[in-house]
């Protein structure tokens, strides 16, 4: 078929897809206010007030201090979308499927993310995206007046939301890890930047003759110690407060470094890994545990990325980018491989020289 004899798209087609297009951006944009509706009704504890049934919104008013007719549209709004379930007289909402996994569990990651992120500091940060895009820079700190670290260091509210959502991220990767590597062949493990212990913990459990070390900063290096001693693995490791950019193990078989690396800046990853370059033996192995990315990431790791960047000025990275740090340091990956679906990978690390 000539160009001549193609027929001409309609008016009314024409007028269809742009009225298509329209609509899926528009829910884009209005994905924002759907998650803050979200933010709202885990604020105002609306998941623990249902969990013994449904309620209606008078009620469910008193109890969590909102305003009743407010409340009755935050909710009348969740339920066209999924979260909670609108019961036949239109005053009485329960649970959904959907609002079921916001209800408080320390091991779920989307419980206790949606808490992280219904902070308002949290929410500041992302309002300053423009900043970072601008920059490279961290938006938080321009957003609230205090960097991400400063925060979850001095304020206890910011640092149990924070650790609670990376903790339970890491519950379930951790034996995930744990399944996928030989830890048996360690004698000591250093985890570096071990947040509340869950991945030595992991090690320990699969590998009953390693001993462990957890390098953390000292007020989440005290939690650590609760959940080894939990575990009753205490008499098996040793906690050391500590900043990684000064202070590493030196000697040890394993150097776990998991979810960390990925929160700086390529200037402080060459100086953490040199660091544990200068604390590694000849025998020693670096095992890197973190989101790669590949040549399709998923729009969920891509959001991650933009995450770390606008709280802590971090950013996933590829594999080839990682490798170019790491010979900045020193070290060579010796081997890489997946763990389980997902971006998660293992990056398996010796010394170059």
């Amino acid at each position: 078929m000539t160009a001549e004899e193609q027929p001409l798209s309609s008016p009314a087609a024409h007028d269809g897809r742009r009225a298509a297009a329209e609509a899926a951006v528009n829910d884009i944009l209005q994905g924002a206010w759907k998650a803050r509706a979200v933010h709202a009704a885990v604020d105002l504890g609306i998941p623990e007030l249902l969990e013994k049934g449904p309620r209606p919104v008078a009620e469910l008013a008193a109890a969590s201090g909102a305003d009743e007719s407010a409340l009755r549209r935050l909710l009348v709004l969740l339920s066209t979308i999924g979260i909670f379930r609108a019961e036949d007289d239109g005053e009485t909402f329960g649970h959904s499927g959907l609002s079921e996994v916001l209800l408080p569990d320390p091991a779920s990651p989307v419980a206790t993310d949606a808490r992280f992120q219904a902070a308002p500091w949290h929410w500041r940060a992302w309002e300053q995206l423009t900043y970072s895009i601008r920059t490279g820079k961290a938006s938080f700190e321009e957003a609230n007046g205090t960097s991400f670290w400063d925060l979850t260091r001095d304020d206890d509210t910011a640092r149990e939301l924070f650790n609670r959502a990376m903790g339970s991220v890491s519950l379930a990767e951790s034996r995930q890890v744990a399944a996928a590597y030989d830890f048996s062949g360690s004698r000591l493990v250093v985890d570096i930047g071990g947040g509340r212990g869950s991945m030595l913990a992991a090690v320990l459990d699969t590998s009953p003759r390693t001993r462990g070390i957890l390098l953390e900063r000292p007020a989440v290096a005290e939690e650590a110690r609760e959940l080894l001693d939990g575990r009753g693995l205490l008499g098996r490791c040793e906690i050391v407060p500590g900043d990684f950019f000064t202070t590493v193990p030196d000697g040890a078989d394993l150097y776990l470094i998991k979810h960390v690396l990925h929160d700086w800046t390529d200037a402080d990853i060459v100086a953490i890994l040199r660091r544990v370059h200068d604390a590694m033996t000849a025998e020693s192995t670096l095992l890197v545990i973190d989101n790669l990315l590949d040549d399709r990431p998923t729009a969920s790791t891509l959001c991650v990325d933009l995450l770390l960047l606008v709280l802590v000025g971090g950013a996933e990275r590829s594999l080839a980018g990682f490798t170019a740090l790491l010979a900045q340091a020193g070290l060579a990956v010796r081997r890489s491989f997946s763990c389980g679906p997902g971006p998660l990978r293992l990056v398996e690390i010796r010394r170059a020289d």
